[in-house]
């Protein structure tokens, strides 16, 4: 059964990427892959990251993560207008990117909950392949 969901999902995946930008992945840049997966951890981030558990990272990240995203439009107390937008995550590492998703992040050593961040209920391994497929494509752009 799990072979046949990856199986699915490579099909998936690739019918996707075919349809992207012409970024092709290589192996050399590659960090992290399982010895039963024949996913790599890019193209395994790649995918989350498009649609980890319903809600796209990218409706508020944008498609590399750099943020500018408009989430909502809303009106202070003196009723300006102003722009709820998604934050740039590209430059976080590893362990900012996993408090972040699992709503533990802290500033100046105090909890910061998201208010608007979905909960995704990612495990370790997903989270990383997040983080790899950021850093893969950022650097990409370069």
């Amino acid at each position: 059964m799990k072979h046949l969901i990856f199986l699915t999902l490579l099909t998936l995946f690739s019918n996707a990427t075919n349809n992207d930008d012409n970024n092709s992945m290589t192996e050399d840049n590659l960090s992290v892959e399982t010895s039963e997966s024949f996913l790599s951890s890019v193209e395994y981030g790649k995918m989350l990251y498009k649609n980890p558990r319903g809600i796209s990272c990218s409706q508020c990240h944008g498609k590399t993560g750099k943020g500018g995203q408009v989430i909502a439009k809303f009106y202070d107390k003196k009723k300006n207008p102003k722009l709820l937008k998604g934050v740039d995550i590209t430059s976080y590492s590893l362990k900012d990117l996993t408090a972040s998703l699992k709503n533990e992040y802290r500033e100046n050593n105090k909890r910061k909950p998201h208010k608007i961040m979905p909960m995704y209920y990612l495990t370790t391994e997903e989270i990383q392949a997040i983080f790899d497929y950021l850093q893969y494509s950022n650097k990409q752009k370069d």
